[in-house]
This record gives structure tokens, sequence and C-alpha cells, in this order.
């Protein structure tokens, strides 16, 4: 990163990237008559991608900003999922079935804090209520703390194209400063249990600028 773009954006107050529109151009202008609206004219505008958020975590690391719940608990996780549904039958019933998807990105919270079952249940709906493109990318944010062998085998099984580890430093001093504890060899397990099952797409989430 250049000098010039840290002394322009280093101390900006400025709205979070991780989602668009931002929360900063949020306002009452659009309502369920305009969603609706929009929905019904998703079809004839193109492929479209899908973004499913799933906002709970095990633990809770220090840096995040993001909509997540802690919970040691499956019961939340899986009524979320059961509204989740219920949620893309209704969107399909207003923009109609017929609405190609060509990227599916499954973010969080964890995602893959699901069972391997509920992940393959959650893409079965969303392969009946959407038309997917015959070569679809699905996408899904992982913890590598909490990556089991048979959610591994799921997310192949289902389609998952890329996976996106947290992972936000190597340091152990500054993992311990921002209560996210990650051995290098949880993170090389979770790559190679991946390319292993066919998940050759694979980023790391970094972070600069954290304590220590």
């Amino acid at each position: 990163m250049s000098d010039d773009l840290i002394a322009k954006y280093g101390d900006a107050r400025v709205p979070r990237y991780t989602s668009y529109p931002t929360a900063a151009a949020f306002s009452a202008a659009v309502g369920p008559d305009e969603y609706a609206g929009n929905l019904a004219h998703i079809a004839a505008a193109g492929p479209v991608s899908v973004y499913l958020h799933v906002p709970f975590c095990r633990s809770i690391c220090w840096y995040c900003g993001c909509h997540t719940t802690i919970t040691r608990q499956d019961a939340p996780v899986a009524d979320y999922l059961d509204v989740m549904k219920e949620e893309i039958e209704l969107v399909s019933f207003a923009a109609g079935n017929d609405v190609p998807v060509k990227y599916v990105h499954f973010g969080g919270g964890t995602p893959s804090v699901m069972k391997p079952q509920e992940f393959s249940a959650l893409m079965a709906k969303l392969r009946s209520a959407f038309t997917f493109e015959a070569k679809a990318g699905v996408a899904v944010e992982i913890d590598p703390r909490t990556l089991v062998a048979p959610m591994i085998d799921a997310l192949a099984e289902n389609g998952v194209d890329r996976a996106s580890l947290g992972v936000q430093s190597y340091d152990p001093i500054v993992q311990a400063g921002i209560k996210r504890l990650q051995s290098f060899e949880q993170t090389e397990r979770a790559v190679a249990g991946l390319r292993s099952a066919g998940v050759s797409s694979i980023n790391f989430d970094l972070i600069y600028g954290l304590p220590k």
C-alpha cells in the first residue's frame, strides 16, 4: 500500500467495505414495495449473485465488527437456517425460480459453524428455488479452527469451489491481542483438506494494523 493512500485514508472515518451499498447509504426510501418490485425484475437483468449471512460464531474475535452472535449450542443455528429457507422461498416466489444464479457466497459470522447435513440441505433449497448456471461458483467463509473433515466433504459435494479462510495474523502475540489463537498447523490442515477434496481456490483473510 502506498504512503499516499495511508496518508489519505489511515485516520479517515469511512463506511465499512464489507457490504454494498454501505450502511451509510441505507434509508427509508427503499421499503417492501420497492424491494418486491426489484425482485420481480431480476430475471430480465441476467445472472445474479446470492449472499447468505450466517451470524454465528463459537467465540468472539476482538477485532470483529461483523453482525454475529456467540453460541456454544447448535439449536440457534438450526432455527436460523429454518427461517433462512423460508426467506429463500419468499424471494424465489417474488422473483420467479427461473432467476439465473452465477455466484453464491456464504458469509458471517462463521458459515462453517453449520453441520454438514445443514449445509447440504441449504444448498438443496437454493438449487430448487433458483436456476443455477452450469459453472456457478460457490464460496464459503471458514474458520480453520473448527473445520472438520465431514464439513470439508459436504462443501466439495455441494459445489463449493472457493474457500475464504480467516487467518488475520500468524504472529501468536498478535493473536493473543485479538483473542484469536490459531496455530499455523490448524490453517495448514484446513488448506490440505480442502485441496484434497477438490476445493482448489483458497484465499486467506489477513489484517494489517492489529494490536502489537
